[in-house]
């Protein structure tokens, strides 16, 4: 499954599960004191971050796109609307900030594949990096910079995509489920938010301690907590790549190691060989060479996994 992803030139086309336009005088500094990044960008960057509670727990995250000073296009891949949107107008106070969502006017297209950013270069006229984005006509491309492989999403109406997806076709490349390129996230150890990292987690219990929070760009909702974890140390759970054969376990699924309870299962894609899943285990006491049970005194049938 993962070699369909990274072996071959593959996309998928979908909803987007969000995407706001989030406008006005204030835009920036609202959203500078509610992300958990950098937002101090040029026009056209794209900067990938977390929407936290107070207690720097995770609700949602984004991807930010700055159009304008204080223009933004704000998409996910996982994390819905709504909670986004009241995550937002619970701190919209005296802001002089417009908040539209625009979900159901956009479809979403990952792009995989090697080439696949030269090909784009060849349809926008322009090379584009990680931490930026392109607008083209009423689409917008942008690098994913968390795969450990060349990826794109392009953000957009649904005809416009379904253009361009022909246009794809008609160079060799096919046309997959969102369940292979699930794998090859769950693969590659990156976590859906907030399906494996939620509001009981810890942006660094999955993790994303490295380039999606910013400890230096002064206060935002969370920050406090965020700075006392990078000063003192290490959390006491963390998200594992697990593997086992055969049906998989339900998420959320209770994980066992020497008869004591160690953690939970959390995404889960299947295929013909077996299943690769996300879990969030406890770092004390863990055997990472041995496996994990889904009972107390039952046998080990999940083992822990390399990142791919």
């Amino acid at each position: 499954m993962l070699q369909m992803i990274t072996g071959s030139n593959f996309f998928c086309n979908s909803k987007a599960k969000a995407v706001f336009k989030i406008t006005g005088e204030d835009a920036f500094s609202f959203l500078q004191g509610q992300f958990s990044n950098d937002l101090r960008t040029p026009v056209g960057g794209a900067t990938y971050g977390l929407w936290l509670n107070q207690k720097g727990k995770v609700v949602a995250d984004s991807v930010l796109l700055r159009i304008a000073e204080n223009e933004f296009l704000a998409f996910s891949n996982h994390s819905l609307a709504s909670v986004i949107q009241q995550r937002l107008q619970d701190y919209l106070v005296a802001d002089e900030v417009n908040l539209s969502d625009e979900t159901i006017s956009y479809d979403r297209l990952i792009i995989s594949g090697a080439g696949c950013g030269a090909l784009i270069k060849d349809f926008v006229k322009s090379e584009l990096r990680v931490g930026q984005f392109i607008q083209w006509g009423d689409l917008f491309v942008v690098p994913g910079g968390q795969l450990p492989f060349e990826n794109y999403t392009v953000i957009g109406p649904q005809k416009s995509l379904a253009s361009w997806c022909d246009q794809w076709v008609a160079r060799g490349w096919v046309e997959g489920s969102e369940l292979a390129w699930d794998w090859a996230r769950i693969a590659a150890g990156v976590p859906a938010i907030p399906d494996d990292l939620g509001p009981t987690d810890l942006p660094q219990e999955g993790g994303l301690e490295v380039g999606v929070i910013a400890y230096n760009k002064g206060c935002y909702l969370g920050q406090e907590v965020m700075a006392r974890l990078k000063n003192l140390g290490q959390v006491r759970r963390r998200l594992h790549v697990v593997r086992g054969r055969g049906a998989p376990p339900a998420r959320l699924a209770v994980l066992y190691q020497g008869g004591k309870k160690i953690g939970e299962l959390r995404s889960i894609a299947q295929h013909q060989e077996g299943f690769v899943a996300l879990a969030m285990l406890a770092l004390i006491n863990l055997n990472a060479r041995a496996g994990l049970g889904l009972t107390p005194t039952g046998p080990a049938t999940i083992w822990l996994g390399a990142h791919e």
